[in-house]
């Protein structure tokens, strides 16, 4: 019976059995992004509207082509579990569930993202650069690790926000990728736009049931709006406020990766 130990020696020797057999997987993975960000950018390089390179858009494209190429590749990181032969390959492997689990989390999430931030800066950088000298502009070049000094294209927040919405949302297509046997990246999409359509209905029924008012900064507090111009403003309990907060920012993405872990054990078993 295989150890479900963590070995360093033995967990380091699968880390390199998975990037050497891999490795042409993410080249691919890697220049398929690169050349959809070329095209991209290169297409808005030939329009006449200098504002298409302004840092808002920048950060626009940043985190367009982050959600999209994230999610979709962490939904294929466990998708050789779908096929018999593969799969019976992958349970065979000598190593512990933990050690192929935190090797697709190395290369799927923080790899992936540290070489797609890289190869955005670079590919940003050319378009800016040369956007600046064609249309006589001075935009500046987004910095990934200053994102907060740039404004938020999406709603009124802080840009690092956006981080706490990506990593849950892809640590959702990764569960997803183990849960189902076949076909995980398209039942991910699907029950995402499902529970999107359960978050719009959820919003208008509260909408509907509150006071007439609106939300300040966020869903802690409410203002209702008074005819006679007294509005009044009522603030959840700070504590249930904390409680929301950590657990969306800080403990949704590692439980994600938690069922995923143990959705693959049974997988092993």
């Amino acid at each position: 019976m295989r150890s479900q130990t963590l070995q360093l020696s033995r967990t380091f020797l699968f880390f390199k059995k998975y990037a050497f057999e891999n490795r042409k997987v993410y080249t691919l993975l890697y220049l398929a992004i690169s050349a959809f960000l070329i095209l991209w950018l290169g297409v808005y390089l030939t329009f006449t509207n200098p504002f298409l390179f302004r840092e808002r858009n920048q950060v626009a494209y940043y985190f367009a082509t982050l959600f999209l190429s994230g999610c979709l590749s962490s939904g294929l990181l466990f998708s050789e579990l779908g096929v018999k032969p593969k799969a019976i390959n992958y349970l065979l492997t000598p190593a512990s569930t933990g050690a192929k689990f935190l090797c697709n989390i190395f290369f799927g999430v923080l790899v992936f993202f540290a070489v797609y931030s890289a190869i955005f800066y670079v590919i940003d950088l050319t378009a800016v650069s040369i956007a600046n000298r064609k249309f006589d502009t001075h935009w500046q070049v987004v910095d990934i690790f200053h994102l907060n000094d740039f404004e938020n294209p999406f709603f009124d927040a802080p840009l690092s926000d956006l981080f706490y919405l990506y990593f849950p949302l892809q640590a959702g297509f990764i569960l997803a990728s183990i849960y189902f046997n076949k076909h995980g990246l398209f039942k991910a999409l699907v029950i995402l736009g499902l529970l999107w359509v359960c978050f719009i209905l959820l919003f208008l029924l509260v909408h509907m049931l509150l006071p007439q008012g609106q939300f300040l900064q966020g869903i802690d507090s409410y203002e209702i709006m008074d005819p006679s111009g007294d509005n009044k403003v009522i603030v959840m309990p700070y504590l249930l406020a904390s409680i929301v907060i950590i657990f969306s920012k800080f403990l949704l993405t590692p439980l994600l990766w938690l069922a995923s872990y143990f959705r693959l054990k049974e997988k092993e078993l």
